[in-house]
């Protein structure tokens, strides 16, 4: 099984996204089932070590099919973030991790079942608008595209890495 499949679809608009937003999309098959990457994303505990630049998350509040949570993430050596926001799911198909303060960040895994494992998709809508303000405007969409796809595949890495060897 070919178990580092990406594709790269970069720079487009999300259209239930502000204008200003990028969207990365990229794709993996993963030698997982889709409940061993579920049982992987859906700890808390274990997010910091999956997702990229995140040290640290708290769940404040966690429903049957959601919870707010708080991330806090590394962006530099020097400069650390404090992000609120939501995860919403949908047991063993999707993850949707978004944050709208200080940044807009919306990150949609869907896990696609195939022969003998599953076929991550995963999306990042980035907004820098809340952030910059009418300056964000002025930033190049494929720069941004190029600075996060970085991320987004070392998410889909760590995600690999942690649900083949449950």
């Amino acid at each position: 099984m070919d178990v580092f499949k990406t594709s790269s679809r970069d720079v487009r608009r999300s259209s239930g996204a502000h204008p200003k937003a990028v969207t990365v999309s990229r794709s993996r098959t993963i030698a997982a089932s889709p409940a061993a990457i579920f049982a992987v994303l859906s700890d808390p505990a274990r997010l910091a070590g999956v997702l990229p630049r995140v040290t640290q998350v708290e769940v404040i509040e966690r429903g049957a099919s959601s919870a707010r949570v708080v991330a806090h993430m590394r962006l530099t050596p020097f400069n650390a973030l404090r992000a609120e926001g939501e995860v919403r799911w949908l047991q063993d198909r999707e993850i949707v991790f978004a944050t709208r303060h200080p940044v807009a960040v919306e990150t949609r895994l869907l896990l696609c079942p195939e022969d003998g494992g599953t076929r991550l998709d995963a999306t990042l809508t980035l907004d820098l608008t809340p952030l910059m303000g009418p300056l964000a405007a002025l930033v190049p969409h494929d720069q941004v595209a190029r600075a996060a796809a970085p991320d987004l595949e070392a998410t889909l890495q760590a995600i690999a890495r942690a649900s083949e060897h449950r």
